[in-house]
């Protein structure tokens, strides 16, 4: 899970510690090359992810395998949901998920997929209503201690400012041996959950099949399934990355994964998943493709500071906002060739409440309830991005 606030200074801490942290002494590490990144088994579990950037000749064998998969698996409505970052605004979406629950017009997905706070989220939206309660209080009643512990001046000379030793036990609370049962039956049922993480070592996004982990068998699961919600929410620099152990032809070694969002926003279907795909998205009765953003979309004026790191912030959350809006636009177009009801939700422009601390509870549950009374109407959607016209 990200804090807005450090959220909002990722660019300035990697500016600013850049320089200080390569005069530091780094934690030894057991060499591993590109080759032991791409054909590495994680914990020792086999077919559980790929590189979310593959080439279309990448992705053909993949996608046939979950063709051959998916071949007798009937799916009356075909729903994806896919679940963006975005720290402690993450509490819009959850609320959102709550009201939609209590409108009664909420469907079951076929594929969730979630990046960094989105990860957090993606487990408990894909099992449905039953998990609406855990999924209020994780964004409702978290504070920062629950989060990230550590001295920053001491996090200098490690991995990271903030250790994520107190978020690793809130997703062990919440991420159990019940819930790993329950996602690996609807894995069985042919839905799918995908969760987003970067591959700091390769500068490459990794997209794990979190349902194929839970379904494995393997006695690591679990750790692995843990591993990868938190690694999808470590802000490089910020917190210390997910060291997730991997092996290849006998070598043994360990990967670092940091905050999906680093690569990715918010994990769409990516245009060249499209076209290696065929039928394979061709299914379902009706077809819905739900872009949940726990963020603001359209653009915010605000006078920016003469101030060299406030410059280069406000530098940053530009790019991030174009990044978002090229990623959304994706997915609209791939709604309209496989002919789906695109349907976008967003933190609405007019919500005007600021943090005033990392996880400030009453900046979380005022979001939250705004999340929840647009959940409440259907979600507000848009069926198109705004701007894209006018």
């Amino acid at each position: 899970m990200l804090a807005t606030a450090i959220r909002r200074s990722r660019f300035g801490v990697v500016l600013v510690l850049s320089l200080l942290m390569a005069a530091c002494s780094s934690l030894p590490r057991t060499p591993y090359t590109a080759e032991d990144a791409a054909m590495g088994d994680p914990m020792g579990i086999p077919g559980v992810r790929m590189w979310a950037d593959a080439s279309i000749a990448e992705l053909t064998p993949q996608l046939a395998r979950l063709r051959s998969i998916q071949r007798d698996v009937a799916i009356q409505d075909y729903n994806i949901l896919a679940i963006s970052g975005g720290g402690q605004d993450g509490a819009y979406g959850a609320g959102l998920l709550n009201g939609w629950t209590k409108s009664g017009k909420r469907p079951e997905f076929a594929i969730v997929t979630g990046v960094s706070t989105g990860a957090l989220t993606a487990p408990f939206a894909f099992l449905g209503p039953n998990y609406d309660e855990k999924l209020r209080k994780v964004y409702t009643e978290t504070t920062a201690d629950d989060i990230i512990s550590g001295n920053p001046i001491v996090g200098l000379f490690s991995e990271g400012i903030f250790r994520t030793d107190p978020l690793r036990e809130m997703v062990a609370r919440y991420c159990d041996e019940q819930m790993l049962a329950e996602i690996a039956r609807e894995h069985r049922r042919g839905r799918r959950l995908y969760v987003l993480t970067t591959n700091l070592d390769a500068q490459r996004p990794v997209l794990w099949n979190m349902g194929a982990i839970a379904d494995s068998g393997n006695p690591r699961a679990l750790d692995l399934f843990r591993s990868v919600l938190v690694g999808s929410a470590s802000i490089p620099g910020a917190f210390a990355p997910m060291m997730i152990p991997a092996t290849h032809d006998g070598h043994s070694f360990e990967e670092m994964h940091v905050d999906g969002a680093t690569t990715m926003q918010v994990l769409t279907v990516p245009t060249k998943v499209a076209a290696a795909a065929g039928d394979l998205f061709n299914k379902g009765r009706s077809r819905s493709f739900y872009v949940l953003l726990n963020k603001k979309f359209v653009p915010e004026f605000d006078l920016t500071p003469r101030s060299t790191l406030r410059i280069a912030v406000r530098g940053f959350d530009t790019l991030m906002k174009a990044d978002t809006f090229g990623t959304v636009l994706d997915a609209y177009n791939f709604s309209n060739k496989f002919r789906y009801r695109f349907q976008l939700g967003f933190i609405p422009a007019d919500f005007a409440e600021k943090p005033d601390s990392v996880f400030d509870k009453t900046y979380m549950n005022a979001l939250f309830k705004v999340g929840y009374e647009a959940g409440l109407k259907g979600g507000g959607w848009y069926s198109e991005p705004p701007g894209l016209y006018n």
